[in-house]
C-alpha cells in the first residue's frame, strides 16, 4: 500500500515538473513582444519597426509605424570656417520626434570635407510646445570647440531645427540648466528666436 502511494507521488512529482518546466519554455518566445521597439537611428531599423508595431497596438496602428523625411543638416568644413549642408534621411514615430532624429544625424561622423560639430553631444531630451522647442544636452569633453566652432554650432543647431516652419523659438539646456554659453565663447539666449541673429 505505501509503496503505489509513494508511485503515485513520484509520478504526480514528475508531471508537475514537466509542466513547470512547458510554462517556463514558453515565457522566453513570448518576451520579444513585450519589449521596446529597437532605437531609431538615421536611416536603419525601418523594417524592424514596421515589423514590431502591430505588436503593441495601444495607440493604434498609424502611431506605431515608423516615418521618415528628408531634412538639411549642417557640419563644419575640414578647416572649420563655414558650414555644410547636406541631406539626410531621419526615422521617427511621432511627428515631434524629428527634432531629436534631426539633431542626432548630425552628430554622426563626417567626412574628409567636413567636420561633425555635435560629436560627443548626448540630447538628453527634444520636446516641442506652442511654437518652441527645448533642447537639454550634455557635452562630453570632445565636444568643446573653440570660439569659431562654437559660432558655427549655433549656426547648425539653428539652421537645422529652423527649417521646420512650425518652430518659433528654441531653448538650448546644458544638463538641464539654462547657461550664458555653451562652451564659453558665445552668448546663448534663452529663447532663441527666429531670425535673432
Amino acid at each position: 500500500m505505501q509503496q503505489k502511494w509513494l508511485k503515485g507521488m513520484t509520478a504526480a512529482a514528475v508531471l508537475g515538473m514537466l509542466l513547470a518546466g512547458r510554462g517556463q519554455a514558453k515565457t522566453p518566445a513570448q518576451g520579444p513582444a513585450v519589449e521596446p521597439p529597437t532605437k531609431q537611428t538615421q536611416g536603419s531599423g525601418t523594417d524592424q519597426n514596421k515589423a514590431q508595431a502591430p505588436q503593441g497596438q495601444t495607440g493604434g496602428t498609424q502611431e506605431q509605424q515608423s516615418k521618415q523625411s528628408k531634412v538639411k543638416i549642417y557640419f563644419g568644413d575640414d578647416q572649420m570656417e563655414n558650414l555644410v549642408e547636406k541631406e539626410a534621411t531621419i526615422t521617427y514615430k511621432q511627428d515631434t520626434d524629428k527634432y531629436a532624429a534631426t539633431l542626432k544625424a548630425q552628430a554622426g561622423d563626417g567626412d574628409s570635407k567636413t567636420t561633425p560639430l555635435f560629436k560627443g553631444f548626448t540630447f538628453k531630451s527634444v520636446t516641442f510646445k506652442d511654437g518652441l522647442v527645448t533642447v537639454d544636452l550634455s557635452m562630453s569633453p570632445e565636444s568643446r570647440l573653440g570660439s569659431g566652432g562654437e559660432e558655427l554650432l549655433l549656426s547648425a543647431l539653428k539652421r537645422s531645427l529652423f527649417q521646420f516652419s512650425e518652430v518659433k523659438s528654441i531653448n538650448v539646456l546644458v544638463d538641464g540648466k539654462e547657461e550664458e554659453s555653451l562652451m564659453g565663447h558665445m552668448d546663448l539666449p534663452h529663447p532663441i528666436k527666429r531670425g535673432q541673429d
